[in-house]
């Protein structure tokens, strides 16, 4: 398959329907010492993907889908220096190494593109739900505030508010952070070829609101940094990205119908594992084997539930139907959280986390 042409046939969809739209101008206005705050929800994929079609831009191999849950939260305080040229990343109150040199490329690219110089200090604070859990989809968060609080801090508030270029920077970070960018549900237009500048999420028609879900988070030492490298060395890899192209087809034609999105955050899930393990990369644990049989079972006998996972053994479980939903996780015998759709539950955290992170930063200046 041609991915190339298949991504130009789905971004054309897109924009003739006026999903997709070209990226705004804005210009570079720094202020030394200015502090701006950024915050974002983690996501759930529907068309999950992994491996990078180039790796310096975070480009994709395919499109993906999600929506963003809110089992945690992030927040992110960006300070600009104009005469410092050492950049720092502090994560819930200690300095973050790991963080900083993940940070490096993208910060040099967003240099190059606005020509600021200086340096830039974050401030980020996760809000959870739960304790250490993989699959959860954290890093996408972290991602897209750090994106926003950057893009306010240089460009400005009307910036900020631009999903679409918080979502391009964000992919420097992590490519599942272009999601996260944006408020509900989301396609990332990826794919081999594609301009840099043209790769960003967009918000998609799909009623998300429709869906009850809960998650059973787990935890399991294993880096989807790694799962990108390996992947793609999979002799499936190219069977299951050409399986994505067809069904992301499907999906714009149906105008992303809720069932559908469901449906296909399912099947991509045993995909993925599959493709994974014929790498030799387990990621489930016994505990989310026995709660996915069970489901598998219950399923037999109710239709309109799902349940779906990315690269760890925390796995969502969905439905249209709350009361089918409510059945199923009685007799799981799981422990698991429920999520909502509140896009405004980050309010009560706000002002605490703006006096931390100014009372941090001046005692850094």
């Amino acid at each position: 398959m041609d991915y190339k042409f298949e991504g130009e046939r789905i971004k054309r969809k897109l924009a003739d329907s006026g999903i997709y739209r070209p990226l705004n101008d804005y210009n570079p206005d720094p202020e030394d010492g200015k502090i701006s705050i950024g915050y974002s929800y983690p996501i759930k994929a529907f068309e999950k993907f992994l491996g990078y079609y180039d790796s310096y831009y975070n480009i994709a191999y395919n499109p993906s889908i999600s929506f963003n849950t809110d089992f945690s939260m992030i927040f992110s305080a960006c300070m600009y220096n104009r005469n410092n040229a050492n950049d720092t990343v502090m994560l819930d109150g200690k300095p973050a190494d790991k963080y900083m040199e993940r940070y490096r490329k993208p910060l040099e690219f967003f240099r190059k593109n606005t020509g600021v110089k200086g340096s830039f200090s974050f401030y980020i604070q996760r809000y959870r739900k739960y304790s250490d859990a993989k699959g959860m989809s954290e890093s996408s968060a972290v991602a897209s505030a750090v994106s926003r609080s950057i893009i306010k801090n240089v460009y400005g508030d009307d910036a900020g508010k631009d999903d679409s270029t918080v979502s391009r920077y964000a992919r420097m970070v992590s490519g599942s952070g272009t999601r996260a960018a944006v408020n509900g549900p989301s396609i990332w237009l990826s794919y081999p070829g594609i301009n840099e500048n043209e790769s960003y999420a967009v918000k998609i028609p799909a009623d998300v609101n429709k869906i009850s879900y809960a998650i059973f988070p787990a935890n399991i030492d294993y880096q989807t940094t790694s799962a990108h490298s390996e992947v793609v060395k999979s002799p499936f890899y190219d069977s299951w990205i050409s399986e994505k192209y067809r069904r992301i087809n499907e999906i714009i034609s149906g105008n992303f119908s809720i069932e559908d999105l469901m449906q296909r955050g399912l099947e991509d899930m045993f995909n993925l594992n599959s493709v994974l393990m014929s790498r030799g990369n387990v990621v489930q644990t016994p505990e989310s084997l026995a709660l996915l049989k069970k489901f598998l079972e219950f399923r037999k006998r109710n239709e309109g539930i799902y349940i779906t996972g990315d690269t760890g053994p925390s796995l969502m479980a969905m439905s249209a139907d709350k009361k089918l939903l409510d059945e199923f996780l009685e007799t799981s015998g799981g422990n698991y959280l429920m999520g909502s759709h509140n896009p405004d539950a980050h309010k009560k955290y706000l002002n605490g986390f703006r006096k931390e992170s100014e009372e941090y930063f001046q005692s850094v200046s």
